[in-house]
């Protein structure tokens, strides 16, 4: 596997170096000019050396502080850290059927992120409501993670006014903006544009979050095949080229401050053209980026309950099953996509979000492994069993039967009701469990001076304080 990974290395690096990566920003071509980096129009070409000195400066290890310290989050080592779904426009209910995301949808999944035990950060683009304008959305979308969630704060790429947006809202909660640059707060996901391509926005937010020192992800999403060689080592060797390239410029930005390292590499389905999450590559491209990041001392992101299903099928469980199963396996330390995506990241479903609870548990049970010790051999209790005993109405089996095993809340193990289908007997259970966690759903306390100076500034940049009481 080392070798493996040093031949894409050794790519990556070439691609660099004689390709190089385009960059559609003049500032941030200034600022690498001034380190020496060699650029011609906007092309920028690193050496070997100037890209790993600055991957380098990146720490290993760092802690994103939440409104609530309970759910304050480590990223790094081997800790696995989970975010719902990401960027998707559409809503797919249960019956298959697709409709926009309205803002209520967003307000909605943050509640249930909110409610998930295993989840600590919130917000980003859950579902992209359609009935935010452009100039609203980072503002409104912040705004509604804070108010409805105290958990960590995901945010959004924009242009650098949108991004100090929501660096405004989130500095009037945690006591202005020099105070916000002092840890950790708010993380985004910044993608780059394959092949070998960053967008004015991407390095917008770069430049962003370089001022206050918050954290970013830096993804690459080569698909194979379209923007990405066919083979999956020519597509992880450009996406690990784009990924290094964007963390170099991060440190250059802002030397030391928190860096997440992520390839996303997938096959396209050349079929049809059309992007392919759910395949068996998408898994193997975890694994590579697992050994990569691990090699160069970087957090990493990837993978995720990943599917290319329409909507909750047999194709949407063994599909998320694989990929999130090789993402906790390897340790991923951010792992964004976790919960509700469907049909290739074009929608996210309520009723899938409860399925992938429920992956999670099943794999995290099972990686625990089983504790092997004097007490749970129970070689006391098989002796007074004895051969041809039960171990039914032993007080052993009545201390442990509610802990000792896994049991799953979305399965059917007893018989079915008279004329019920076995997919209606799991999506009653489905929807029972979502009616749950929202009935169980409690707004976190707010200080009402905060809440009042959060209305305040969205209503000073144009939103009506009827739509505020709506969110």
């Amino acid at each position: 596997m080392q070798k493996r990974l040093e031949q894409i290395h050794d790519a990556s690096m070439t691609i660099l170096e004689e390709v190089g990566i385009k960059l559609h920003h003049p500032k941030i071509l200034e600022i690498l000019c001034r380190h020496g980096v060699k650029v011609v129009d906007d092309t920028a070409f690193f050496t070997r050396d100037q890209v790993m000195e600055w991957v380098g400066k990146t720490p290993e290890r760092f802690t994103v502080y939440a409104r609530n310290p309970k759910h304050n989050m480590s990223i790094g080592g081997d800790d696995s850290e989970f975010v719902g779904g990401y960027g998707c426009p559409n809503i797919i209910e249960a019956d298959g059927q697709r409709r926009s995301a309205l803002l209520a949808d967003q307000v909605k999944f943050v509640k249930l992120v909110q409610q998930s035990d295993g989840f600590r950060l919130n917000g980003g683009i859950l579902a992209q409501p359609s009935d935010l304008t452009n100039d609203q959305t980072h503002m409104v979308m912040t705004y509604a993670a804070i108010v409805y969630s105290d958990k960590c704060i995901m945010g959004q790429t924009g242009s650098c006014g949108d991004v100090e947006k929501i660096m405004d809202v989130a500095g009037i909660v945690f006591g202005g903006k020099e105070k916000l640059a002092e840890k950790p707060r708010v993380v985004t996901l910044v993608n780059t544009l394959s092949p070998l391509q960053m967008d004015h926005h991407a390095l917008s937010t770069l430049l962003v979050h370089g001022k206050y020192r918050q954290p970013v992800v830096f993804c690459s999403g080569p698909m194979g095949g379209t923007t990405a060689p066919m083979t999956m080592a020519g597509t992880m060797a450009m996406g690990n080229a784009e990924t290094l390239a964007a963390i170099a410029i991060f440190q250059m930005v802002s030397p030391g401050t928190p860096t997440v390292m992520a390839i996303n590499a997938y096959p396209a389905d050349m079929r049809t053209g059309a992007l392919s999450i759910g395949s068996p590559a998408h898994a193997l491209g975890v694994k590579y980026c697992a050994g990569l990041s691990k090699m160069y001392k970087l957090p990493f992101r990837c993978g995720g309950t990943s599917t290319d299903a329409k909507g909750v099928t047999v194709q949407s469980g063994y599909e998320s099953m694989m990929t999130m199963f090789i993402s906790l396996q390897e340790k991923v330390n951010l792992i964004i996509h976790s919960a509700g995506i469907l049909d290739s990241y074009a929608g996210i479903s309520y009723e899938q979000f409860i399925v992938d609870l429920e992956i999670i548990s099943m794999i995290r049970y099972y990686l625990k492994d089983m504790a092997i010790n004097d007490n749970t051999l129970c070689l006391d209790v098989i002796k007074k069993v004895g051969p041809g005993g039960q171990f039914l109405t032993h007080p052993h089996t009545m201390q442990n039967c509610r802990k000792e095993p896994w049991m799953s809340e979305l399965g059917t193990p007893g018989l079915l009701k008279e004329g019920q289908t076995p997919n209606d007997a799991v999506m009653e259970k489905i929807r029972m469990k979502l009616e749950k966690m929202l009935s169980a759903y409690e707004k976190p306390q707010l200080d009402e001076i905060i809440q009042t100076r959060l209305d305040q500034y969205l209503m000073d940049h144009g939103i009506d304080q009827e739509f505020l009481n709506a969110v």
